[in-house]
């Protein structure tokens, strides 16, 4: 199963556990294709490096280290297929992320972004939360906790 990841769930499966530290380690273990792009690398990046998370530049390193084991980094979409998804969304920081999904033909979209999750974006990417995906692949009996 291909997934996109957006980096609000890669940030807090690094810094805070829960359901984005398991959907890491799923792909980390290969249980699961994660992907995201570089605009989001990079946007996870720079959100590392913000003073609220204290972190030094070495374990800033570290955690891009592990992102690497378990996210696979594809390049970013082209200006032409982010401006066929311009009227989708208010906040256009985040076209490169919903491109990117579709771009990569994956199967889920995981966020905690609200407009990302809206019933707007879910008609051409299938957008979830972490814990929907998590609740998903337990149903499917993929996972067993």
């Amino acid at each position: 199963m291909k997934v996109f990841v957006d980096a609000n769930t890669i940030v807090s499966g690094l810094l805070f556990g829960g359901n984005e530290a398991v959907l890491l380690e799923l792909g980390r273990l290969g249980a699961l294709h994660l992907v995201t792009n570089e605009y989001v690398w990079m946007e996870v990046r720079e959100v590392l490096k913000r003073e609220e998370f204290r972190l030094t530049g070495e374990e800033t390193q570290r955690l891009m280290r592990y992102v690497l084991e378990c996210i696979s980094v594809a390049e970013n979409p082209s200006g032409d297929e982010i401006k066929k998804h311009y009227d989708l969304l208010k906040d256009k920081k985040d076209l490169p992320i919903i491109a990117g999904a579709k771009k990569d033909d994956c199967e889920y979209l995981v966020t905690g972004d609200k407009e990302l999750l809206s019933e707007k974006v879910k008609q051409l990417v299938n957008s979830v939360t972490t814990s929907e995906l998590v609740e998903k692949l337990i149903k499917e009996k993929f996972l067993r906790l």
